[in-house]
């Protein structure tokens, strides 16, 4: 897989990015989830753009972006996401995000409104509905995560136990529907970028602060109630219905209370379908910006 070089610039700390050239008209700025990389969006960045620029970063704290003294909260990130707009972007600004970074973006469009045209969430963050809850396993493990000193031991000891290749494998086991959909080259990236970060102080720290974010977030439901209403950009909602993590029926509901948005379901794709199934996940976007921007 041929890729762009990567690159770094400095945002009150180094963020990591890799750039396609495309349409200056638009930039397409895209957000990975927790414990991911730019490197989720490395098999549909180079289609998209065919429709304007491409700018996919490491968050603080994630992939080749140290944390350099930031927070690794929702917050925090959407601080970062705003700097990276302000400083790489040009033209119509479209953020595209994948699981947490769907929290981060809305967060980020209800608070800058003005910044972004529009916003692409496959299986975003949703609030919570309870008659659909994530898998048991899923929810064991952000128990996990939540407990202060317990979630700090269960995330060494997965990275001292598990090489990378196990801890890459067992990820896509659990995103993917079918984790053979994702090309191994792709597979390999992982894998690589998950060896080089394996001893890396900031890993723990990052992962669980952005964890724990999330799931304050989730406790206090009238502030994500809040965000979601002030989002006023035309929004593409993408989900697999095969999410271990995020229950199709959360999309669902937020789609019935935006009407002027736009959803699209995957019957058999899980938590990532930019990797799962990027062809269709480009088609969807693709017709929904030219029926969006013309």
């Amino acid at each position: 897989m041929e890729l762009p070089p990567l690159r770094r610039v400095d945002l009150d700390g180094p963020v990591a990015y890799r750039e396609w050239d495309g349409p200056t008209e638009r930039t397409f700025v895209l957000v990975h989830g927790l414990g991911a990389s730019h490197l989720v969006w490395v098999q549909v960045a180079p289609a998209l753009s065919g429709l304007g620029r491409v700018v996919a970063f490491d968050l603080p704290g994630f992939g080749a972006s140290p944390l350099a003294g930031r927070g690794a909260g929702l917050m925090d990130q959407r601080r970062t996401l705003a700097r990276v707009i302000a400083q790489l972007a040009s033209g119509g600004v479209v953020v595209g995000a994948n699981s947490m970074g769907g929290a981060t973006s809305i967060l980020h469009a209800a608070v800058e409104p003005d910044s972004i045209a529009g916003l692409v969430l496959t299986n975003g963050v949703f609030p919570w509905r309870a008659r659909a809850v994530p898998n048991l396993l899923v929810m064991l493990a952000f128990g996990l995560y939540w407990t202060p000193g317990l979630g700090e031991r269960f995330v060494a000891w997965r990275l001292r136990e598990l090489d990378a290749e196990q801890i890459v494998r067992i990820s896509l086991g659990v995103l993917a529907a079918d984790p053979s959909s994702v090309p191994e080259e792709v597979v390999r990236l992982l894998v690589d970028v998950t060896e080089q970060r394996r001893h890396d102080p900031d890993v723990t720290p990052a992962f669980l602060g952005a964890a724990r974010s999330m799931l304050r977030l989730g406790r206090r439901p009238s502030i994500s109630r809040r965000a979601l209403d002030h989002v006023r950009c035309p929004v593409l909602v993408l989900h697999g219905r095969r999410d271990r993590l995020v229950p199709a029926a959360y999309a669902e509901a937020e789609l019935g209370r935006h009407p002027a948005w736009r959803g699209r379901f995957f019957a058999d794709l899980g938590h990532i379908p930019q990797m799962e199934a990027p062809g269709r996940w480009l088609a969807e976007v693709a017709d929904w910006s030219a029926q969006t921007f013309g």
